[in-house]
């Protein structure tokens, strides 16, 4: 018997944005960045046909590369 949890192993672009409450645009910039001192810092991501994934453990790790207030 399997258990399946309520926590998605992977997130699309929209999706990661809301989780994260960021702007879609953010999460694509983060996508695209290659500078981790820049805002938004680099965002691990998978191609997924038409559009990117986001693997859970990558959306936590970037959250907590943002600067702290």
């Amino acid at each position: 018997m399997s258990v399946m949890t309520s926590t998605p192993m992977a997130f699309t672009l929209n999706e990661a944005a809301a989780t994260a409450r960021q702007s879609p645009s953010t999460i694509r910039r983060a996508i695209h960045a290659t500078d981790p001192a820049a805002f938004p810092p680099p965002l691990k991501a998978k191609r997924d046909g038409k559009g990117y994934l986001i693997l859970a453990a990558d959306l936590n790790a970037w959250l907590e590369s943002l600067p702290d207030a």
